[in-house]
């Protein structure tokens, strides 16, 4: 690697970093608000635009005003926003989302209100729209608190790339996303050719090109395997994942979803799988035995032959016809039925 890319690559981290600390600072700022303000945000900000509400909880049961009330939090705009305005990132770094985890911040949020507003975006392609940038498991636990509403910080990006770094620096933070969910994130970013080469991701995440390789191909494993990563995602980090699918490579998927079974079971360590790996490569694989088929050929009463065949497709004869006449009768119907040369004895 040139000194040139290294020191592109030291200030995308240090910008990475930056941001990262700049936007946990706001979310903090935000809580901090939250608990001087027992009313909800707007509280802090009272009178700051026309028709605001004397409460600022996305969870509130005011009636729902059509238009977005604003105000200012550390910089970036407040804003309550309408679910329906409010899609999801395209490029989210979280790609699975654990039901029991979105009940349980239901019943919270249906108690004690939205604690930490959300991060969105405007939508430069549908004036009117907010993209979430971070705070989909929020938005999803306020829909089944069986609430229209949201409360969002609003961040100004405008290209899907800067949608994608700041969902995973927040993402990566605190740890949330996981193994799959880059792999998932990544494949798309690649697809769509948001990013060209998987160098590129090396760029845009600041981690190694061995774990963004690794990563990736996880999306190699079997759709049963995937589910089962789905299933449970804190299971199956790089190291573990890329060892299930190097041994895949040589297994069957019963053979797959067993080992699977025994690293949620057991937590098998990726070192452990290594080495059950190992050793089952190492066994010698036994040649399955064929199955053959006998027959006997007979002029008259007499065996004269016999035409032996097996299951891999392989056919053997053996004839003995004293009479020339005979023989070369069965020489020429041989020759209509395939292509015979005669072989050169020397």
């Amino acid at each position: 690697m040139t000194v040139k890319s290294q020191n592109r690559r030291d200030l995308l981290r240090a910008s990475m970093r930056a941001e990262a600390d700049s936007v946990e600072k706001r979310f903090a700022a935000a809580e901090a608000a939250m608990e001087r303000a027992p009313s909800g945000l707007a509280g802090a900000f009272a009178g700051v635009s026309r028709g605001a509400s004397t409460t600022f909880s996305a969870e509130s049961e005011a009636p729902f005003s059509p238009e977005p009330v604003p105000t200012k939090a550390e910089g970036r705009t407040l804003m309550k926003l309408s679910l329906d305005r409010v899609i999801d990132n395209p490029f989210n770094a979280r790609q699975i989302y654990n039901p029991d985890v979105i009940k349980e911040r239901a019943a919270s949020i249906a108690t004690h209100g939205q604690r930490v507003p959300a991060l969105a975006c405007e939508d430069w392609h549908r004036p009117g729209y907010f993209i979430l940038i971070d705070g989909h498991y929020r938005k999803r636990a306020i829909q089944a608190a069986g609430k229209n509403e949201i409360e969002c910080l609003i961040e100004p990006i405008s290209t899907d790339l800067e949608l994608y770094r700041l969902s995973f620096l927040l993402n990566a933070e605190r740890n949330a996303q996981s193994s799959l969910d880059n792999a998932l994130a990544w494949q798309r970013l690649l697809t769509e050719k948001k990013v060209d080469t998987e160098e590129a991701l090396v760029e845009l995440t600041g981690l190694s090109w061995g774990t963004v390789n690794k990563t990736l191909a996880l999306l190699k494993l079997p759709p049963a395997a995937l589910d089962r990563l789905r299933e449970h995602p804190a299971k199956f980090g790089v190291a573990v994942g890329y060892e299930m699918f190097l041994f895949a490579k040589s297994a069957t998927e019963d053979e797959v979803m067993s080992l699977m079974q025994r690293v949620v079971d057991e937590d098998l360590s990726s070192r452990e799988l290594e080495s059950l790996r190992k050793k089952r490569q190492s066994k010698p694989v036994r040649k399955p035995k064929e199955v053959s088929r006998q027959y006997k050929i007979r002029s008259g009463d007499a065996q004269v032959g016999f035409i032996k065949e097996w299951d891999s497709g392989k056919v053997a004869f053996e004839v003995r016809l004293p009479d020339s006449k005979e023989r070369d009768a069965l020489v020429e119907e041989l020759k209509r039925r395939f292509t015979l040369s005669e072989v050169d004895p020397s």
